[in-house]
């Protein structure tokens, strides 16, 4: 079950607790009554896209459990701060299997502050200056699967200027092709390993309290939101300290370990 599903199942589950009630029947009147809402809500809900029209028989209106649990939402949805264009979204979502973290307002402090890198285009004839014959169809396809790389039309399309960019000076200082992206694929698999554990370590802490079985209010989710976007920068932070840390320490690990080595071959030769 992808999130959205499961979020929206569970604050079903808190509205409509007994399961039998499902199967029971009601006339708009009796909804209402069931909801502790009244008969132009119900209506009104209709009009608005939150709530099912109810099965049809002959003049009559039916409607089920199903309609009660989610009249019920509504009504706690609303309660908590909600706006009725957030409720329709959050239902659209779950619908129709999309991610929550927009309608939750949380997308702006996931994806962090200012815009989104914008790819770059370039033509074919100029990605073959730039790395010549080392440019065969097994590193034209290892680039795509990397997610380098695109084509578009006659074009390429590179969706990380920035990482194409650094990819460019590496392979200019002398370090193959292949090996540049044997060595993405490696960190690529480091750094979503980190970024998963950072994730699940603030929705541990941060998120999962929220959304338990009862409904968070609106301005609970705001205040997280903020929390959020105050979080990611320190937690950019700690990364690049580390990287800072770490490229010292290998770099006089590994040259330690190399001139070590051609010191006993020096002196075993003069042996």
């Amino acid at each position: 079950m992808n999130t959205a599903s499961a979020f929206l199942r569970r604050l079903l589950d808190a509205a409509a607790p007994v399961v039998n009630a499902v199967a029971a029947e009601y006339r708009v009147a009796e909804l209402a009554q069931a909801a502790q809402t009244s008969v132009r809500n119900v209506r009104a809900y209709q009009d608005q896209g939150l709530l099912p029209p109810p099965e049809r028989r002959g003049r009559l209106g039916i409607y089920s459990g199903e309609h009660l649990a989610r009249l019920k939402l509504i009504g706690q949805l609303l309660e908590r701060g909600y706006s009725i264009a957030s409720i329709r979204e959050l239902f659209e979502a779950w619908a129709q299997g999309r991610d929550l973290a927009h309608v939750l307002g949380l997308e702006q402090a996931i994806q962090g502050p200012g815009q989104p890198e914008q790819a770059a285009t370039l033509p074919f004839s100029e990605l073959q200056g730039l790395f010549g014959d080392t440019l065969d169809d097994p590193v034209i396809e290892r680039a795509q699967a990397l997610g380098l790389l695109e084509f578009a039309g006659d074009h390429l399309r590179v969706p990380s200027p920035t990482l194409f960019a650094a990819g460019v000076e590496l392979y200019r200082a002398g370090i193959p092709l292949s090996a540049l992206l044997d060595e993405l694929a490696a960190i690529r698999g480091h750094v979503q390993q980190v970024s998963a554990g950072i994730v699940q370590m603030i929705a541990k802490q941060l998120v999962n309290p929220l959304l338990q079985s009862e409904l968070p209010h609106a301005e609970d989710l705001e205040r997280l939101s903020a929390q959020l976007l105050q979080l990611r920068p320190l937690v950019e932070q700690v990364v690049v300290a580390e990287l800072a840390r770490g490229l010292p320490e290998a770099a006089n690990r590994e040259l330690s370990e190399r001139v070590h080595r051609l010191l006993e071959g020096f002196l075993k030769g003069a042996d």
